[in-house]
C-alpha cells in the first residue's frame, strides 16, 4: 500500500513538473511581457491624470531641469566700440538656475489622443552650485552685445536712420505741444481746441500765425529738441523769399495725429506709415497713393531727412543714453549679470512694449507664481507673451510611439524658414509631453523639435551604451547633418543656414543671429578675422541623449547652445565699432552672446527607484523565464529517477522480478499437478505423492496408516 501511495505522488510530480515547465515558458515569454508592457505604456502616456495635467499637481510639473549659464563678457568695449580693438571675450560662469515647468488651459481631445496646452517655466538661483565669484550677481558687470536693440534695429529696417522714423511721431508730438503753447499765446481767449488746432496746422505749414518761425520766440526755444515748421525749413532750404510749404491741415493732422476720424481707404492713417512710406516709397508712387502733388512729396521727403539727422538723432540719443552707461542701449551694453540673466527693461525696446523685460533665463521667478497664475487664469498673460509657450502634441493613447509628437508648436502647424515652411513635427522636449521613449530597444533614431531653433532635429543612436547613475542606457548623439549648411550642400538642406557649423535662427529671434555649440567663433582664430575667446575646454560639450529603453525614461540630456549675433557698424551712433580686416571680410562679426549648458539628469533618489523597479522586474522575469522551468526540471527529473533509475528501485524491481519468477514456477508446477490429477482422476487412479506407492481406491475399503510414511 505504502509503496503504492509512493508511486502515485511520484507520477504526480512528473506531471506537475512539466505543467510547471510550460508554464514557465508560457507565462514569462508570453504573458508576463504584455502585462509588463502595459505598465510601462499606461505610465508613459500623456493622460489627464498623468504628471503636470492631474488635479493634483495644479499643473506644476514634478521635478526640476538644472541649466548653468555662461555668460561672455567683452573685457574691452570702449576700444571695440572705438574700431581700435577686436573684442576680448571671457566666459564668466557658471551660473545655475533650476526651472520648473507650470501647464496651463491644458485641453485633452475627445478620445484623449490629442491635448493642446500652454506652459511656462519658472525658475531661481541656485547659488550653492555656482561659481565662487558668481554669488552675488548684483556686483558682477557684464559688458555684452545686446540682443534687444539689434532686434530694435532690424524690425526698424536695419538701420539706425529707420530707427529713428520710428521716433518721429514722438518728435512731432512734442513739435506740436510746442506751437500750441506759443500759438495760444496770441489767439484770442474764446477760441476753441478745434480752432487752435488749425491755428497750429497753420503755423506749421506756412508761418502765417506768426508771420515768422515760432523758432524764433525764447520761449519756443526752450523746448528742447525744438523742431522747425515746414514753412520755416522750405524758408531756410528753398526759397528765402516765402515760407509757403503749400501742405494741407490734413496733412498736418495726420502727422500730429490729431485727425478727428481716419478713413478706412487711406493707405496711411496714421503718422508713422505716412512718414515710412513718404521716405521709403519712389516720390511718384508715394504721390499716386496718398494724393499729393509730386513736388510736395520731395518737399516733405526733404524736411523729414532734416529732422531725422537733426532733432531725430538727438531724441534717439537721448534714449540710447551715454555709451556704456549703467542703464544705457545701444549695441553694447553694461549690465550686472543679475540683469542680464533674470531680466532688465532696455530703454529703446520700452519704448516700443513698455513693460516687457528681456532675460536670458526665459520665464518667471518662482515668486511670481501666484501672479502669473491669475493671470493666465484671467486671460490677461496668453502665449503671445515671449515666455510663454504653446503646444498642440499626441498623447500615445492609440499609438503609444507617438508619445509627446508635436502637431503644433505656437499655435503653428507649418514653420517659416529660408527655403519655405517645413511641417511641425519631432518629440517634444519639455517635461509635460516631452522625454518618454516607449518601447525603445530597438530604435536606432528619433526626432525631437528644439524649440530654440524651432526645427526638428535627429538623433542617432551610438554604438556604444553609457551608464547614468549606475543605470545601463542607450545613448543618441546628434545627427551630424542637423548641421550641415546649404553652402556646403544643397541638396540635404531643409533651412537656409547660411554658417557651417551654426543653426541660422534670424527668424526666430529676429535679427541676424546663429545658434551653436559652446566656444563657436565664426572668423577662426585669426584675431584680425574674429574675437578672442577665452573658455574652459572643460566646458564644452556635445549633445547626447541617454535612454533607459526597457522603461522608455529618459537619465540625462546635454543641450548646449550658445547664442551669437553679427555685429557691424552701424550708420548713426555706431559708425566706428570694429569689424574684420581684409577687403573679402564681412562688414561686421559673429560675437557670442552666452550659452547655457542644459543638464538634465535623473536625480540620485529616483535613481535609486529606478534600478530597485528594474530589479524587481528581471527578479520576477527570471522567475518565471528560469525558476518555475527550471523548478519544473527538477520536479521531472526526481520524479524520474525515483521512479526508473534509483538503486532501491532497481533492487525493488529486482525482488519483484523474482518474486514474479517463483511465483510463475509455482503457478506452473501447480498447473502441471492439477493436470496429471485431471488425468489420474479420469483413469481412477491416485498417486502416492511421494511416488512410492500406487493405490486403487476403487478396490480399498480402508486407506492404511503406513501410506504416509
Amino acid at each position: 500500500s505504502n509503496s503504492h501511495c509512493g508511486k502515485t505522488m511520484l507520477y504526480f510530480t512528473l506531471v506537475s513538473g512539466v505543467l510547471l515547465f510550460l508554464l514557465g515558458f508560457i507565462v514569462g515569454m508570453g504573458v508576463l511581457p504584455v502585462v509588463i508592457d502595459d505598465m510601462i505604456k499606461k505610465a508613459l502616456i500623456v493622460s489627464p491624470d498623468g504628471p503636470c495635467f492631474s488635479e493634483s499637481d495644479g499643473g506644476m510639473c514634478p521635478g526640476s531641469v538644472q541649466s548653468h549659464y555662461y555668460l561672455w563678457n567683452i573685457t574691452n568695449p570702449h576700444e571695440y566700440l572705438e574700431g581700435s580693438q577686436a573684442p576680448e571675450l571671457q566666459e564668466v560662469g557658471p551660473f545655475v538656475y533650476n526651472s520648473y515647468e507650470k501647464v496651463y488651459n491644458a485641453s485633452f481631445s475627445t478620445n484623449k489622443t490629442m491635448v493642446n496646452y500652454d506652459y511656462t517655466y519658472f525658475w531661481d538661483y541656485s547659488a550653492q552650485d555656482s561659481c565662487e565669484a558668481c554669488q552675488d550677481l548684483d556686483s558682477m558687470t557684464i559688458y555684452t552685445v545686446n540682443s534687444a536693440y539689434l532686434t530694435a534695429l532690424n524690425q526698424a529696417g536695419g538701420s539706425e536712420t529707420s530707427l529713428i522714423m520710428a521716433f518721429l511721431p514722438q518728435v512731432f508730438g512734442g513739435l506740436y505741444d510746442g506751437l500750441k503753447y506759443v500759438v495760444s499765446a496770441v489767439a484770442p481767449n474764446a477760441t476753441t481746441e478745434e480752432e487752435i488746432d488749425q491755428l497750429v496746422f497753420a503755423q506749421w505749414a506756412n508761418c502765417s500765425v506768426l508771420s515768422n518761425s515760432a523758432s524764433t520766440l525764447p520761449a519756443y526755444q526752450e523746448n528742447d529738441p525744438y523742431v522747425p515748421e515746414v514753412g520755416a525749413w522750405v524758408n531756410a532750404n528753398l526759397d528765402n523769399a516765402t515760407f509757403s510749404s503749400g501742405v494741407s491741415a490734413q496733412v498736418a493732422a495726420k502727422l500730429f495725429g490729431r485727425q478727428t476720424a481716419v478713413d478706412a481707404s487711406d493707405p496711411f492713417p496714421d503718422p508713422l506709415s505716412f512718414i515710412g512710406a513718404a521716405m521709403m516709397l519712389p516720390e511718384a508712387a508715394f504721390s499716386m497713393m496718398s494724393g499729393l502733388p509730386t513736388e510736395q512729396v520731395a518737399m516733405l521727403k526733404g524736411y523729414f531727412y532734416y529732422v531725422i539727422n537733426t532733432y531725430g538723432k538727438m531724441v534717439l540719443t537721448a534714449v540710447v543714453g551715454p555709451p556704456l552707461g549703467d542703464a544705457s542701449t545701444g549695441v553694447v551694453i553694461k549690465r550686472t549679470a543679475k540683469e542680464l540673466l533674470e531680466g532688465w527693461q532696455d530703454p529703446l525696446m520700452a519704448a516700443f512694449m513698455p513693460g516687457l523685460n528681456i532675460s536670458y533665463n526665459l520665464g518667471f521667478h518662482t515668486d511670481l507664481i501666484d501672479a502669473i497664475d491669475d493671470q493666465m487664469a484671467s486671460g490677461t498673460l496668453d502665449f503671445s507673451h515671449p515666455y510663454v509657450f504653446n503646444k498642440e502634441a499626441m498623447t500615445g493613447q492609440y499609438k503609444p510611439s507617438e508619445i509627446g509628437e508635436l502637431i503644433a508648436f505656437e499655435d503653428l502647424r507649418e514653420i517659416q524658414h529660408g527655403n519655405g515652411t517645413s511641417r511641425v513635427h519631432g518629440r517634444s522636449m519639455e517635461p509635460a509631453t516631452g522625454f518618454r521613449f516607449y518601447n525603445f530597444r530597438e530604435e536606432y533614431n528619433f526626432t525631437m523639435f528644439h524649440e530654440g531653433i524651432q526645427r526638428p532635429i535627429t538623433f542617432l543612436r551610438d554604438e556604444k551604451t553609457s551608464t547614468v547613475r549606475k543605470i545601463d542606457a542607450l545613448h543618441f548623439k546628434l545627427d551630424p547633418n542637423d548641421m550641415v549648411s546649404c553652402a556646403t550642400n544643397a541638396t540635404q538642406c531643409v533651412y537656409a543656414d547660411s554658417i557651417d557649423g551654426a543653426w541660422n535662427i534670424s527668424t526666430v529671434y529676429m535679427t541676424e543671429s546663429s545658434g551653436t555649440f559652446p566656444q563657436w567663433s565664426g572668423e577662426g582664430g585669426d584675431p584680425a578675422q574674429g574675437p578672442h575667446l577665452t573658455f574652459n575646454p572643460e566646458h564644452r560639450r556635445e549633445w547626447g541623449v541617454d535612454i533607459e529603453p526597457r522603461m522608455g525614461v529618459a537619465l540625462k540630456i546635454t543641450m548646449p547652445f550658445q547664442y551669437n549675433y553679427f555685429v557691424a557698424p552701424t550708420d548713426v551712433l555706431h559708425q566706428t565699432i570694429w569689424k574684420p580686416n581684409g577687403t573679402s571680410a564681412p562688414d561686421g562679426a559673429w560675437i557670442p552672446n552666452f550659452y547655457y549648458d542644459l543638464q538634465s539628469e535623473i536625480s540620485a533618489k529616483d535613481a535609486i527607484k529606478l534600478r530597485e523597479g528594474l530589479f524587481i522586474l528581471k527578479v520576477i522575469t527570471l522567475t518565471l523565464l528560469c525558476g518555475l522551468p527550471l523548478g519544473g526540471i527538477i520536479m521531472v527529473v526526481f520524479s524520474t529517477y525515483k521512479l526508473f533509475f534509483s538503486l532501491d528501485t532497481i533492487e525493488k524491481e529486482k525482488l519483484l522480478k523474482e518474486k514474479l519468477q517463483t511465483r510463475a514456477s509455482t503457478v506452473k508446477v501447480n498447473r502441471e499437478s492439477m493436470k496429471m490429477a485431471k488425468h489420474d482422476l479420469e483413469k481412477g487412479i491416485k498417486k502416492d505423492p511421494l511416488n512410492r506407492h500406487q493405490y486403487s481406491f476403487t478396490q480399498m475399503t480402508k486407506i492404511p496408516k503406513s501410506s504416509l510414511h
